[in-house]
């Protein structure tokens, strides 16, 4: 018996390979800035929410809290963010350093940059594939 094999690509892998190469794209553009796409999400939420315990900002990121401390790491390394906890607490009280503060200040306009460009070539496309992640992010 032969096997029937479906014919419509895998969106999933499709998916995975767009996703791949818009990382690469907003980390080329900001390199100058010495941080990479993924450490500028948290170095934005950690700004927006101000001195956040990593649960908080796990949750807010949607990543994993195991995750999310081993990519805490390099910024922690770096002087980006410090923690504010004391010093036998085990929960972290994340803040962004004056440091953090300033290589965020030179990142958001380069990220502003990548977001135009992928907002201009999906035109009206764009509010519809924004509702596609807010469904596929309940599932």
């Amino acid at each position: 018996m032969q096997t029937v094999l479906p014919q419509d690509p895998c969106l999933c892998i499709r998916m995975r390979r767009a996703a791949q190469r818009i990382t690469d794209y907003y980390d080329k553009t900001l390199l100058s800035s010495g941080i990479s796409v993924n450490q500028y999400s948290l170095l934005i939420n950690i700004a927006r929410l101000g001195e956040c315990g990593t649960g908080e900002l796990a949750e807010k990121v949607g990543l994993e809290k195991s995750t999310l401390v081993r990519t805490l790491k390099p910024l922690l390394m770096a002087e980006l963010i410090a923690d504010a906890s004391p010093t036998e607490s085990r929960k972290r009280r994340l803040s962004l350093t004056p440091k953090g503060e300033h290589t965020l200040q030179q990142a958001i306009p380069l990220w502003q940059q990548a977001q135009n460009k992928f907002k201009q070539q999906l035109g009206e496309e764009y509010q519809s594939l924004m509702g596609f992640f807010n469904t596929a992010n309940t599932l």
